[in-house]
């Protein structure tokens, strides 16, 4: 079970003003593909290159969407991960990860979008 968060990320309140639980794998991906390498403090490794890999002058798109392609797959539930593609603008530093992850019960079809003006050093 994880808290349901809105669509931007932030914590969905109901009117009452309590947090919601909710079993959700599309979720699950978002989170994952969020993470910057290095910025989860109980586990540095856990994370995306961004700032490496792909808000660089020269990015290997092929190689980073194998790289989301295996992030995803981490999800015990995911049971197939299809038409991985990143658009990048390298003016604006923004990405556009859009995916297909396939369930057992489910077939997941999201975009995930990363801002690299955020983070960068």
């Amino acid at each position: 079970m994880d808290i349901l968060l809105t669509k931007e990320g932030d914590l969905y309140l109901t009117d009452a003003g309590d947090i919601s639980l909710v079993e959700s794998i599309a979720q699950k991906i978002k989170i994952r593909l969020r993470w910057w390498l290095g910025e989860w403090r109980w586990d540095e490794d856990e994370g995306m290159p961004y700032r490496n890999e792909l808000f660089i002058k020269n990015p290997d798109i092929d190689g980073f969407e194998m790289a989301v392609r295996e992030k995803i797959f981490e999800i015990d539930e995911v049971t197939e991960v299809k038409n991985v593609s990143i658009l990048y603008d390298r003016y604006t530093r923004i990405a556009k990860i859009t995916y297909i992850a396939l369930t057992e019960t489910e077939t997941i079809k999201e975009e995930v979008k990363i801002d690299g003006r955020i983070r960068s050093n």
